[in-house]
């Protein structure tokens, strides 16, 4: 019977070894990526940037990422492959649940900060901002509420030995599994985890709706806005050719009326001919000529104002463009942990509500896709370091300072 139960086993291994191989080898690149890049990114805002406003929660959401990315070697990448139906430590298990746990869920908590941090700012400008006291409260706060349902799973994890019938055969499995104990209690905290896991993820959902409608409209008013330097230069292209016709009409007006003066009979004494003089200067002082003289030495003192008008405008565009890529980083951050987390919330919730799930009887299809969506999370600890590199400004100066790469010319 023992000799059935290793073939058998040796058996499941080989069915799967291609979705087990291509996982762990996904987990590895994933791994390195994510330590690497949250590694980077602790660096550069901590010992670099050295900022406490906006760019608060960064370094801190890269330590949880870089937390998160080690655990997830350590459970997923050593036992997935060698002993996916046979695990190995029951104190590796416990630890490495727990470490997940704690590490995804206060990830998932600073991103829900952020996200009211964000709602606040971009959709109630008035309300006065969150202080560095209040970020570090929150950030406790956070802690203390992730280390409180967690801790529980160092109790309660741990590996499960089942018998599963498979092809005729009783296999003995051991799994790695978030509760030993089936009871009244564990079933209540299980429901009070997946509840917080969906309030957490509801409420950021909720709070990004407001805040993605309000950066739609503030690029509807710039695209509106840009449209109307062109509408301006128009307007004055079509005034200049309308004063250069009226200058024309007008010299020829003056050059025909001394034409008649000159074939007229000179009857007149010398008063009249000053008093004519007189009346031309007089006639091209009124003149348009003389108008649009004037105005061009009044135009040149408005365009020295415009250039100072236009200088202040352009260092106002620059940081309001600087605040608006942190506001599209923090938002694509979001993003990113809401659409990474609904297919594992998922997948969690069809594990403990479906009784008598047994996952040695699906289809290599079925495992393929089990696999992957039920571990789709890890996503959001390795994709944030690329997501700071390429809206943040300042990160990316840094990065090609170290890199020994200046650049010209500076956003």
């Amino acid at each position: 019977m023992a000799n059935n139960d290793i073939d058998m086993n040796e058996f499941l291994k080989n069915r799967y070894a291609d979705i087990f191989l291509s996982h762990t080898v996904l987990i590895i690149i994933g791994t390195v990526i994510g330590m690497l890049g949250n590694g980077v990114t602790i660096f550069m805002y901590s010992c670099r940037i050295k900022e406490r406003g906006e760019r608060y929660f960064i370094p801190l959401l890269a330590i949880v990422d870089l937390t998160a990315c080690l655990t997830i070697f350590t459970n997923y990448a050593i036992n997935s492959y060698s002993h996916f139906y046979a695990y190995s430590s029951k104190t590796v298990c416990c630890v490495t649940t727990f470490l997940q746990v704690f590490a995804s869920g206060l990830s998932a908590h600073i991103l829900l900060i952020i996200s009211i941090q964000r709602y606040f700012l971009v959709c109630k400008p008035f309300v006065p901002k969150m202080t560095l006291f209040q970020k570090r409260v929150s950030l406790a706060v956070a802690c203390l509420f992730a280390l409180v349902y967690s801790c529980p799973l160092l109790g309660l994890s741990g590996t499960v030995t089942t018998e599963n019938v498979f092809l005729n055969y009783t296999i003995n499995t051991t799994t790695c599994k978030l509760s030993t104990v089936d009871s009244i209690p564990v079933t209540i905290y299980f429901g009070i985890f997946a509840l917080i896991v969906l309030c957490n993820l509801v409420f950021t959902i909720v709070l990004c709706i407001p805040v993605i409608i309000k950066i739609k409209d503030v690029f509807l008013d710039k695209s509106k806005n840009k449209s109307l330097p062109t509408k301006k230069k128009q307007n004055m292209s079509s005034q200049e050719v309308l004063d250069t016709s009226l200058k024309n009409t007008y010299a020829s007006a003056i050059v025909l009326k001394s034409n008649i003066k000159t074939t007229a009979k000179s009857k007149s004494s010398r008063k009249s001919e000053t008093q004519n003089i007189h009346s031309d200067q007089e006639l091209a002082h009124d003149s348009p000529t003389f108008a649009l003289q004037s105005s061009k030495n009044n135009n040149s003192g408005t365009e020295i104002e415009e250039k100072k008008d236009s200088f202040k405008d352009s260092s106002k565009s620059g940081s309001s463009s600087v605040k608006g890529r942190i506001r599209n980083m923090f938002f694509v951050l979001i993003f990113a942990y809401v659409i990474s987390y609904i297919p594992t919330v998922i997948c969690l919730i069809l594990r403990y509500t479906i009784k008598n799930i047994n996952e040695i009887t699906f289809s290599k299809g079925e495992s393929f896709a089990w696999f992957y969506i039920g571990r789709l999370f890890i996503v959001n600890h390795i994709v944030n370091p690329f997501i700071y590199c390429y809206f943040d400004v300042k990160l990316k100066r840094e990065l090609r300072k170290c890199c020994g790469y200046e650049p010209k010319v500076y956003n």
